[in-house]
């Protein structure tokens, strides 16, 4: 169902105000007393006794977000208290969120708070449907909005969580969030130990709460309200103790997706030896001079296109916060321009931006006269007008994570490796010699194609497709886009002199240059912009050709290595056994800096138990154990 914004009013009062729930986002008075009150209060995370003091890791999951106050009030509560964990995940699900301009004026009457939220406006997502991870304080404390439904949002949630604020509208006016299913979902996953607070204390929530395993008592509310509800549940067997976490963690594979696993790695504190057998990192295919960032549509949302809106959604958020932390990117969010194939595939362009109601600072359908009046220069049809997408300097990426990773990265440039070799605790890694290169428990292979080299992963079904780019020189050609154009292959604006035109995409491992690829590119460049073709010479044109690692359905390959045979065989896929503390990240496939950032989250998060970035749906359609299951491999 599209996402529906809510729509800003106010109570006689002042108080902000739903008319589609006829009620009052928080009550009279200061909103964010009410929140120390109520939910820190509630939950014990204040005072010399909080819950959280030493802990590695915190986890809070909301139903409501509202205006944002209990985030805020909790960010500035961890921020203040210096027996804080290393760590705060902050879970909220909202079904109708608030626009930006609406959230700046809520804002307003939130003055205490007012540097916290503005950092949280300044990455307020695009209101699209999914989950949508913002970090904050260098990466310590972690946001993860969910736009949609609690019903069908609550049960994909992956993780367990220490403390659970129910701060929905009144049971009365939204019944559906306070249901027993909801409450049962949010028993699931319950931490033991966990905690819940509410400002209701209605008789059908409290007996809810209780069939559900929690322990629920009344405590003294605040302002008006003389009462409320807190309550604690034991846990859930199904949620096994976490292992110690990790601190020392090899990668090998200093492409994008390698060196994205591991800065998230190092993000959380983990010692990260990177090897690659090049001398520079980002040396084969993630060496391309530009790159697209371009999010996928489908007119029934696929895993697929819902998996890669939300990576694009996120690679964007992680490019402005390298750039805050110091660590420029090269790109230019220019805009991305895709062309229609045909009338037919136009109508449908067309009716999914109306139908799924996308929000126009993520998805215009615009004529061509539009279109020529963005990009600056004659196209060849109506289309998608993506306007945050654009193009990025893939190297430029690749040294950003880097350097963001600090001492905790330490890479092994120029390093070949030969075999794993498992030990009572973890892996040894062999060189070409046969000398043990590391030793330790947990290993992320992300070095594409030469995971077919290595006998734990040799079984995997990545397929290997030849893509070659094509290097125009700028003054060849008076009137360059504005933006990326695309359709079959796609142009981006000069840089440095050069615009790339791409791409091909064979199944092949021929690296070499080759004039029919040239001309077959130019042929895209003409199906793009009618007055550039004929200008350029295929034999003349210099280029770049990558080996893309892609999976049987075209999903990345992100998680846990399943062994390659498994006897009795298991109902589902994220049952197959798995080699202990071997992970694998690849089968990105030409979308790699759209996948990398989300997927190296996704990784780092099930590596050290976090709660994950997105749905379990979504986490189980990379899981490589799928072909296992499927028996494909």
């Amino acid at each position: 169902m599209p996402l529906l914004p809510a729509e800003l009013a106010f109570a006689g009062a002042g108080n902000p105000y739903s008319a589609a729930y006829d009620d009052i986002y928080h009550g009279v008075g200061d909103p964010l007393a009410h929140s120390r009150h109520v939910f820190l209060g509630g939950n014990r995370l204040l005072g010399a006794q909080a819950r959280w003091h030493g802990r590695r890791r915190f986890t809070i999951l909301e139903t409501g977000f509202g205006l944002g106050g209990n985030f805020l009030t909790t960010w500035q509560a961890w921020r203040s208290d210096p027996q804080r964990p290393r760590q705060l995940h902050f879970f909220s699900v909202e079904k109708h969120p608030f626009r930006v301009e609406d959230l700046e004026r809520l804002h307003l009457q939130l003055p205490e708070v007012a540097d916290l939220a503005a950092q949280l406006r300044a990455f307020w997502p695009s209101l699209v449907a999914g989950f949508h991870r913002l970090h904050f304080e260098n990466g310590k404390v972690t946001l993860t909005l969910i736009f949609g439904d609690a019903r069908t949002a609550v049960p994909s949630i992956g993780g367990r969580f220490d403390a659970f604020y129910l701060d929905g509208f009144a049971p009365a006016k939204n019944p559906e969030m306070w249901s027993q299913e909801l409450i049962n979902d949010l028993a699931w996953l319950a931490a033991p130990g966990a905690t819940l607070s509410t400002w209701t204390i209605a008789g059908d929530v409290r007996r809810r709460l209780a069939s559900a395993d929690f322990s629920v008592d009344r405590q003294s509310g605040y302002g008006f309200k003389r009462e409320m509800l807190v309550a604690t549940h034991p846990g859930n067997p199904h949620i096994a103790d976490l292992a110690p976490s990790p601190e020392c963690i090899a990668v090998i594979g200093g492409g994008i997706a390698g060196i994205a696993c591991a800065e998230r790695l190092a993000a959380r504190g983990c010692a990260v030896t990177l090897f690659e057998r090049h001398d520079t990192i980002a040396a084969e295919t993630s060496g391309n001079r530009q790159a697209i960032l371009l999010p996928v549509l489908a007119v029934d949302p696929t895993r697929l296109s819902r998996l890669n809106q939300e990576a694009f959604f996120y690679a964007l958020r992680r490019l402005r916060e390298l750039a805050e932390a110091g660590h420029g990117v090269t790109w230019q969010p220019c805009g991305v321009f895709q062309i229609a194939r045909d009338a037919e595939h136009a109508r449908k362009q067309a009716a999914i931006v109306r139908d799924q109601q996308l929000p126009g600072d993520f998805a215009q359908f615009i004529d061509t006269a539009a279109a020529e009046s963005i990009v600056g220069t004659r196209v060849s049809g109506d289309g998608w007008w993506f306007p945050q997408a654009g193009w990025i300097s893939p190297v430029s990426l690749a040294t950003a994570l880097q350097a963001a990773g600090g001492e905790r990265i330490e890479c092994r440039l120029g390093t070949r490796i030969s075999a794993l070799e498992p030990t009572d605790g973890g892996w040894n890694i062999l060189g070409t010699a046969g000398q043990c290169l590391w030793n330790g428990d947990t290993v992320v292979l992300a070095h594409a194609h030469g995971l077919r080299e290595l006998s734990q992963s040799a079984h995997l079904p990545l397929r290997c497709f030849r893509g070659q780019v094509s290097h125009l020189p700028a003054g060849q050609l008076a009137i360059w886009p504005r933006s990326v154009v695309c359709r079959e292959g796609y142009l981006a604006p000069p840089h440095d002199g050069l615009a790339g035109l791409g791409a091909t995409f064979q199944r092949s491992q021929d690296l070499g240059a080759h004039a029919a690829d040239h001309e077959s590119n130019l042929g895209r460049l003409a199906a793009l912009l009618p007055d550039a073709a004929g200008h350029f010479d295929p034999a003349a044109l210099t280029g770049r050709v990558g080996l893309r690692p892609v999976s049987p359905d075209k999903l990345p390959m992100v998680g846990a290595l399943p062994l390659p045979h498994c006897e009795p065989r298991p109902p589902a896929h994220v049952e197959w056994p798995r080699w202990p503390g071997l992970f694998v990240a690849s089968g990105y496939g030409a979308r790699g800096f759209v996948w990398a950032p989300l997927m190296a989250e996704l990784l780092a998060s099930q590596i050290l138990g976090d709660p994950l970035p997105v749905g379990n749906e979504l986490a189980a359609a990379v899981d490589p154990g799928r072909f296992a299951w499927k028996g494909t491999l």
